[in-house]
């Protein structure tokens, strides 16, 4: 029996009935599975020329669907142009050798098992309410000192309930470090709050923000303007190492060392977890179907295959979108970006077309992206992950891989881990995540079948390790590339035997994604998987920019660059867009998103 569904089998077919058929697996009923494709090829560009879009947006990340559904359920004639050949962005799902795997989604906060909950009244917003949620383990995360650096200690957990987890911690270290680690606990609300001023701010219409905007957003400065180091070492007093590198152990999620990261990101990525984890039944894609449906439903149109050569700019302002294979003119009053403001301001628009955006971002943007990114502060692209997909021949719990993820590390100074490794890549790995949607996601055992089960490993990269095969093809890289990604997947492989000693054995399947994969399936350039870097620069410098209202007229941002890293962060950044764009449409669905 599965561990506290969230959900009954009749509830869980109700809920995928209605969506499009996908090809079944061998043995199981097909008028349930959740699709893990979501394609809408058949719809012709012509059907997009006929419609007359109100609004186009580029890329169908979350936040692009978020904003296509709020918007299509008041009557928008919605496009979404995709170039990848299913929509979802990181949301969507794949299938190799009767295994599926995850690529983006691995866990979300926010409560999100509870319908009382803000978030999930978003998701269900967004989605019809087709989507329903598997709470993990708890503790939902574990940290593992593996002691290559330093000696080992005991897995560190990390429950629902923030409170156990503040005991749990406190009773392993010493009383001053204990104090540490409460005043860290009690300033995670704090600063949340304190960074509402900038999410007004950033919805706000160019003049506005430049002038009241400024004054709201005071109080979020003195979070989101500090290092995540400087803020728990000078505000906080937490001068322990070990408790510094525990309570900054996920960095991962959002990619970037605490020397260089914001407070306010780590602290609402970390406050995210209260209350636990969830993964939602049928899979990551299961949340990007649910929104594509709503869209399609309402008379939207989503295009896969669709890459976007350049916004069309007349007269300084948005008027549509060139597609790059035929170089048809798609037009619309509104066109929204959810490919990220690199993609967005250094690729689909012309140099005189971002005349009036800020010279000093477009600067660092350029030189970010051809300069040296062991630095990943200013304006560079986020980290470059490594994601080794395992199928099992027994369900992962049966060896030992619990629904709880896990964050593998060789001794506590994250810095240090990461200076010897971007020093030597034979070094240990700095992090490493483990984590099973299997495990995960209770339909997993009757989509395909009891003797499965999948597990990704995931580790940070240097791009500059695999840029020389960046114009190959894929399948077409040569031996030296494929040595390259056995060396790799050796490492990671030690990680995972390291942790769950009984997986070794159980492997039938295993696929080495690198950043370059990542640049063909996602649209990137450096194999980045948050957007820009989570910097100062990023969150507090170049706010203006990174705002939902652009300095050109009828061209607005969506999507991770706005917010944080994450999918929730990027949920709610679809809303905030749909405010900027429509404030009667969005004040017609708050009843249904708070």
């Amino acid at each position: 029996m599965p561990r506290n569904p969230l959900l009954s089998e009749e509830v869980a077919k109700e809920h995928f009935n209605h969506l499009a058929h996908t090809e079944p697996n061998e043995g199981n009923s097909p008028d349930w599975k959740p699709p893990h494709r979501v394609r809408f090829s058949k719809k012709t560009s012509a059907q997009a020329e006929e419609m007359k879009p109100d609004v186009i947006i580029v890329g169908s990340g979350l936040g692009s669907l978020t904003t296509g559904s709020l918007l299509a359920q008041r009557g928008w004639k919605v496009l979404i142009l995709e170039q990848h050949d299913q929509a979802g962005g990181c949301l969507h799902t794949f299938e190799e050798k009767g295994y599926e795997f995850d690529v983006g989604l691995h866990y979300i906060g926010g409560m999100v098992g509870s319908r009382w909950s803000s978030l999930r009244k978003m998701y269900d917003a967004v989605t019809g309410g087709r989507v329903e949620w598997c709470k993990l383990d708890d503790p939902y995360d574990s940290a593992v000192c593996t002691g290559e650096y330093e000696d080992p200690a005991d897995s560190i957990h990390f429950y629902g309930d923030y409170g156990r987890t503040e005991r749990e911690l406190k009773a392993k270290l010493t009383p001053e470090e204990a104090k540490q680690v409460s005043s860290f606990f009690g300033s995670l609300n704090f600063t949340v709050v304190r960074m509402a001023g900038w999410l007004v701010a950033k919805c706000m219409p160019i003049w506005l923000r430049r002038t009241v905007g400024r004054v709201i957003e005071l109080p979020s400065a003195g979070v989101l303007n500090v290092t995540t180091a400087d803020y728990m070492k000078n505000t906080l007093n937490i001068t322990s190492s070990k408790v510094h590198g525990i309570l900054t152990y996920l960095f991962g999620d959002y990619g970037l060392m605490p020397s260089v990261s914001s407070w306010a990101v780590h602290a609402v990525v970390f406050n995210h977890w209260r209350g636990g984890g969830f993964y939602p039944y049928g899979g990551s894609s299961a949340l990007a179907m649910g929104a594509c449906e709503v869209i399609r439903q309402n008379g939207g149109l989503i295009l896969v295959n669709s890459r976007v050569k350049r916004i069309v700019v007349e007269n300084g302002k948005a008027v549509g979108v060139q597609m790059e294979k035929d170089g048809k003119v798609f037009r619309a009053k509104r066109i929204v970006s959810d490919v990220g403001a690199r993609n967005t301001f250094l690729r689909l628009l012309e140099p005189e077309d971002i005349v009036k955006v800020d010279k000093s971002f477009i600067s660092e943007l350029k030189q970010d992206e051809q300069g040296d990114l062991d630095n990943k502060a200013g304006m560079a692209p986020s980290c470059a992950l490594l994601n080794l997909f395992i199928g099992l021949d027994a369900p992962a719990e049966a060896l030992g891989v619990p629904a709880t993820n896990a964050w593998v590390v060789p001794g506590w100074d994250h810095e240090k881990n990461l200076e010897k490794f971007w020093a030597d890549d034979a070094a240990e790995l700095p992090v490493a995540f483990i984590g099973s949607n299997s495990a995960k996601d209770f339909s997993y055992e009757k989509r395909f079948g009891k003797n499965r089960g999948s597990i990704m490993v995931l580790a940070p990269v240097e791009y500059k390790w695999f840029k020389k095969w960046e114009a190959n093809r894929v399948h077409a890289r040569g031996d030296d590339y494929d040595t390259l990604k056995a060396h790799w997947e050796e490492k990671l492989l030690k990680k995972l035997f390291q942790v769950y000693p009984k997986v070794k054995g159980h492997i039938t399947y295993k696929d080495l994604g690198t950043p370059l994969s990542n640049n063909y399936y996602l649209g990137v350039n450096h194999g980045e998987v948050y957007g820009l870097t989570h910097s100062l620069d990023r969150c507090w410098k170049h706010r203006d920019v990174l705002s939902v209202h652009t300095d050109i007229p009828g061209l607005y941002l969506t999507g991770q660059d706005l917010m944080t890293a994450g999918v929730s962060a990027a949920l709610m950044a679809g809303v905030m867009t749909v405010g900027a764009i429509s404030k009667p449409v969005l004040a017609s669905h708050i009843h249904n998103l708070i």
